[in-house]
């Protein structure tokens, strides 16, 4: 006899309403605000949510602190994660993966593409403002390359 175990934690997927995306507009906007695209659109068809939305949907996207390790698991693979993980659970491939320079030095984090523009998201709870959204610039945080 065997026995099914569930994976712990177990993770609550929120009821969300996808809104889609034109990808040219998404593509001249984020253009727009001065951000470069090296690998260019990944994908024919975005989704994002609203604010409201995207606040039931980040709260699961905050990793522990403690999962770094130098090298291996840091500032890109926190955003990496995040971006993946809300495509895998939510079907949301708007939380793109960005990299710039902060207050820090050059860092990955995330950008938020919602119906009304684009906010920035730290994925890493090791950072006082971790798990929120927050506007471009905000924290000393400037955005330079997106991968969408």
């Amino acid at each position: 006899m065997s026995i099914i175990r569930p994976r712990l934690p177990y993770t609550h997927t929120p009821k969300i309403h996808p809104i889609e995306l034109d990808w040219l507009a998404l593509e001249a906007s984020l253009t727009k605000i001065g951000l470069y695209m090296p690998f260019g659109m990944l994908d024919d068809e975005y989704f994002t949510v609203s604010l409201e939305e995207w606040g039931k949907i980040l709260y699961d996207l905050t990793f522990a602190s403690n999962l770094y390790k130098k090298n291996k698991q840091d500032c890109d693979w926190y955003a990496l994660k995040a971006k993946i993980e809300c495509e895998d659970r939510h079907g949301i491939n708007t939380l793109a993966f960005v990299t710039g320079s902060t207050p820090l030095g050059y860092h990955a984090f995330n950008l938020i593409c919602h119906p009304n523009g684009f906010m920035l998201f730290e994925p890493n709870d090791g950072f006082p403002f971790s798990g929120s959204v927050f506007e471009l610039e905000e924290y000393g945080y400037f955005p330079k390359y997106v991968l969408i």
